[in-house]
């Protein structure tokens, strides 16, 4: 998602402009935030995560969730006492969680654990490549 920034008249100005340029019965729909927020990971960027967990958990027999799960604890956990036990848990469960550097990090990460463990997998380092620059835009 392109972020932009305007002050107040270089936003009114593109505004008048485009409002200028469609049709009088055209809907339109804006959205105004004042804070700064986590840019919102792409459908491509999603599909292409689990499409990762997709072909691991093809290949060691296991949940796609699971393979998920697993991955992101290696790094992302914490310890957490139950009673007398004491286990471990991540303290990031979805991808969408990560910041743009852990997410990068995290393709990296899979990357290498696909080719350690020699699991057959549909998508090319071009394909890794154009994946970390979507997180770059």
């Amino acid at each position: 998602m392109k972020k932009l920034k305007w002050n107040k008249l270089e936003l009114y100005e593109y505004i008048m402009n485009y409002l200028e340029n469609i049709e009088e019965d055209q809907e339109l729909i804006c959205y105004i935030w004042k804070k700064e927020t986590k840019e919102a990971r792409s459908v491509f960027q999603n599909n292409f995560f689990y499409g990762l967990f997709w072909e691991i958990s093809k290949h060691l027999w296991y949940d796609v969730q699971e393979v998920k799960m697993y991955l992101l604890s290696i790094f992302w956990n914490k310890k957490v006492k139950l009673w007398s036990k004491e286990i471990e848990i991540p303290n990031i469960s979805n991808t969408s969680d990560l910041t743009k550097e852990q997410a990068i990090f995290f393709i990296d990460v899979i990357l290498k654990f696909i080719q350690k463990y020699k699991i057959p997998c549909k998508y090319t380092d071009l394909d890794f490549k154009n994946l970390i620059e979507t997180y770059n835009l």
